[in-house]
């Protein structure tokens, strides 16, 4: 049984947080020497930018063009280098339909199942970011999917910098989310692998495999962590969305042995650990539907025998 696909929520996730902010204005934080992070307001998505002895490293291109704009001037405002490489951590159009406006760069690099998703998804996925962004959000917008694929790790080098570019090792958040990691400076850029003090939109990724990514951005030997969206982020933070997600599954889990049908969770379901995260009210439920039905097919899947019968499962 294959699990569909939905671009609704998580395009209205990112729609919310745009017009919610009524402006477009980001912060630039320094993290390092020549390693930035740009900071989208009130949760819309961040980026970041690592300048060399040659040019730019840009970490997630943006979405809508104003976004982009914004990424590019803020840039010049640090260097006037080139930009030569740019960098999707996964196909979400908020990080990668930027990537037109930066023709300038020697090469695009995402996972290969970023670049299959923009090609195979484009008309469903631009439709739903022209709904939620507005009709003229797309004008003259054209599909730049990336140039360089890889499928497990990718080093990249800026001088003397190492940038090291790691695949999550299965769907996560999207099924080719990356992340980068600079063991020098220290430094993580997650994207959408990491969430602080918020509910996650989980619709088009797997919660166990979350789980397992984010247990290699802890491995890290870093202190700072650059997550999609929001505030900069520390370990701890990374430890506690993980406990958020492990603690997610287990009460699914508990309810559906309980015998609670998927409605009866989407009401009954508590976490009050995480209480004053951003959309916990509004989220929890549609959380708890996508780890049911993860856990559904995992039973579908434990109950198949080669050659027989399904045996008929719970709705």
């Amino acid at each position: 049984m294959k699990t569909k696909v939905h671009f609704l929520p998580f395009l209205a996730l990112f729609a919310f947080l745009l017009i919610a902010s009524g402006a477009y204005a980001a912060t630039v934080e320094r993290l390092a020497e020549g390693v930035y992070a740009f900071i989208g307001k009130d949760g819309s998505t961040n980026s970041g930018f690592i300048v060399g002895d040659e040019g730019v490293i840009v970490i997630d291109s943006q979405g809508p063009k104003e976004l982009v704009g914004e990424l590019r001037e803020k840039i010049k405002e640090v260097t006037p280098r080139p930009v030569i490489y740019v960098i999707n951590t996964h196909y979400h159009g908020d990080h990668t339909f930027g990537n037109q406006y930066f023709n300038e760069a020697r090469a695009i690099i995402a996972h290969e199942n970023t670049r299959k998703a923009l090609m195979e998804r484009d008309r469903a996925h631009r439709e739903r970011f022209r709904k939620f962004f507005g009709e003229e959000s797309l004008l003259g917008f054209n599909l730049t999917p990336p140039t360089l694929t890889f499928t497990d790790r990718l080093t990249l080098w800026s001088g003397g910098r190492r940038v090291d570019l790691i695949y999550a090792g299965g769907p996560a958040h999207t099924d080719g989310d990356i992340f980068v990691y600079l063991p020098a400076e220290r430094v993580v850029f997650a994207g959408d692998l990491l969430y602080k003090g918020r509910l996650p939109l989980l619709n088009d990724g797997d919660t166990a495999g979350a789980v397992a990514a984010l247990q290699g951005l802890i491995n890290k030997d870093a202190v700072v962590y650059v997550p999609g969206h929001g505030p900069l982020a520390e370990k701890k933070d990374a430890v506690e969305y993980m406990a958020y997600l492990n603690d997610l599954r287990a009460e699914v889990g508990r309810l559906m042995k309980e015998g609670r049908a998927l409605e009866e969770i989407k009401r009954e379901i508590r976490l009050p650990k995480y209480g004053g995260w951003f959309k916990y009210s509004e989220w929890l439920p549609a959380n708890a539907e996508k780890v049911y039905s993860e856990m559904l097919q995992a039973e579908e899947m434990n109950r198949y025998i080669p050659g027989g019968e399904r045996t008929p499962l719970r709705k």
